[in-house]
């Protein structure tokens, strides 16, 4: 009797539900693989050309040169400021390099290296801002014989070359050093009068 009331019961609910009864196995779902796309690199488009100047360029081929220089100088006074453009640019054409850069360093930190105009006038200023920029009798440390081992007592000299710097990166464009049109390469010494030594890296095709 329970056997029949239960077919009886389950006959019911498949008619209410037709959909149900039919519906097939539920099977668990298998991740589907991914297949690489392969991407096609986008054209570079080239840069605009600035106003004044021709689209595209020049392209230089030849050996990479990489070649080192020394340049001497001697000084006169404690502080004095030297324009040694033309002994630059000197080097630079006798390289051969049309294309590339220019590093100078000084190999002293009591001098320094840094671009400017180099106009009479303009290098009193300097060379009187330099003077009062630091003080001479400002009491330092580097000066005081129980802090320090410096029988110069430069800190001064140290302290103004820190602020100007050492090195000096120029491009080098189609054979000459490239300066605008009042720049100049200029040398300060700090703490003369000595003799200097400056190098130069030249680096290009």
């Amino acid at each position: 009797m329970s056997s029949a009331l239960t077919r009886t019961a389950d006959a019911a609910v498949a008619e209410e539900l037709p959909e149900m009864a039919s519906t097939p196995e539920i099977r668990s779902a298998q991740p589907r693989a991914i297949q690489p796309r392969a991407i096609q690199p986008r054209p570079v488009q080239p840069l605009p050309a600035a106003p004044g100047e021709r689209a595209g360029g020049k392209v230089l081929r030849g050996e990479m040169k990489v070649l080192s220089r020394t340049l001497k100088l001697i000084t006169d006074s404690p502080v004095e400021l030297h324009n040694i453009s033309d002994r630059v640019r000197e080097q630079v054409q006798h390289s051969g390099i049309r294309a590339g850069f220019l590093i100078l360093s000084t190999l002293h930190t009591t001098t320094a290296l840094f671009l400017n105009e180099f106009q009479a006038a303009l290098m009193a200023d300097l060379t009187e801002f330099l003077e009062r920029f630091v003080d001479r009798e400002g009491g330092f440390l580097h000066n005081c014989e129980d802090c320090s081992d410096c029988e110069r007592k430069n800190a001064d000299a140290h302290l103004r070359a820190a602020v100007l710097g050492h090195n000096v990166t120029v491009p080098i464009h189609e054979g000459e050093i490239s300066l605008g049109q009042w720049q100049s390469i200029l040398f300060a010494e700090l703490d003369g009068p000595r003799e200097r030594t400056v190098t130069a890296h030249l680096i290009g095709v």
